[in-house]
């Protein structure tokens, strides 16, 4: 199925809410964002820029550092796949697998929408050297639907699975959904690594940070496949049903079709592209706690950031 037809049968399934006379359609599925390679590359400029490095990338990297003890306590000298899902291009994994101790036997799984992105996280671990990484199974899959993979990764070599989902990429699900659908793929002795930002003090705050350039950069792209020109849309985000939004407003009125179907979109009304849910650090451990024996909570100095370990 082209990209066209899936965004375009997507928008059809959802259907809108309302607004007065606007219309508000929702095509915030993450995966979206990856299916292209254009996409793909969209997705490593938003996470090359400064502001995503210094509240993501360096927060996970710092507290893996600070408590590399902890986790080679726990996978130090183990054989189990690395279930890296949304991958990207396999740095985060890489930093981990740098530090883990190497007489560990470890079977890189990244999962990903897009094979653009598998092909460089295998290609950057190999090239790594890393002795405790020894076999590689990549898979395309949506992020939503890993639990389905998970299970399937086990053989007679590798039957321990340790799950990452860093990058705060359970910021963009549901999350009781998602640590059910995970925990019920696991077996005991499997486990989890989750790193996300977290709240302090009012939950809904800094809403310019998530109207950067940088989202419209990446995003844009998206409405392109769809059919829309740069100038029929303007991107902007907003906290509403208890999330952040990422959307599109329509500029001018415009038809788009699909085979023998078309959607009539009018000028004001709304595409969500994206969405971000917020919790604060007790929230977190709650929530994990429902689905997992053993969770470990570690959180950055300037309270901003949180790694959890949680083991079936």
């Amino acid at each position: 199925m082209e990209i066209k037809e899936l965004l375009f049968r997507e928008l059809v399934k959802r259907g809108y809410s309302k607004e007065g006379e606007k219309k508000i359609w929702e095509m915030s599925d993450l995966d979206f964002l990856f299916l292209t390679d254009e996409l793909a590359k969209g997705f490593l400029e938003l996470r090359a820029h400064p502001r995503y490095q210094q509240i993501i990338i360096n927060k996970e990297f710092e507290l893996i550092d600070s408590n590399l003890n902890f986790f080679n306590d726990k996978l130090g000298g183990e054989s189990f796949n690395l279930v890296d899902v949304s991958c990207g291009d396999g740095i985060k994994a890489k930093f981990f697998l740098e530090r883990l101790s190497e007489d560990s036997k470890v079977r890189f799984c990244p999962i990903s929408p897009s094979k653009y992105l598998l092909d460089m996280s295998i290609d950057n671990i190999k090239n790594s050297g890393l002795k405790n990484v020894v076999d590689f199974k990549s898979v395309v899959s949506a992020t939503d639907s890993v639990d389905e993979v998970i299970s399937e990764l086990r053989n007679r070599d590798f039957q321990k699975n340790v799950v990452f989902l860093l990058g705060s990429l359970i910021s963009s699900y549901e999350i009781n959904d998602y640590l059910f659908k995970i925990s019920q793929s696991m077996l005991p002795g499997d486990s989890l690594i989750i790193g996300n930002g977290i709240r302090k003090g009012e939950r809904f705050v800094n809403i310019d940070s998530y109207k950067s350039a940088v989202f419209s950069k990446w995003m844009i792209k998206l409405m392109r496949e769809l059919g829309f020109e740069d100038s029929e849309v303007e991107y902007d985000a907003r906290f509403a049903n208890n999330r952040v939004e990422g959307f599109f407003v329509i500029k001018k009125d415009k038809v788009i079709s699909f085979g023998d179907d078309e959607i009539e979109f009018k000028k004001g009304d709304e595409i969500v592209t994206a969405v971000l849910y917020k919790y604060y650090s007790e929230e977190f451990k709650k929530f994990c706690e429902m689905y997992f024996s053993r969770v470990n909570l570690f959180i950055d100095s300037e309270y901003e950031y949180v790694l959890v370990y949680c083991e079936k």
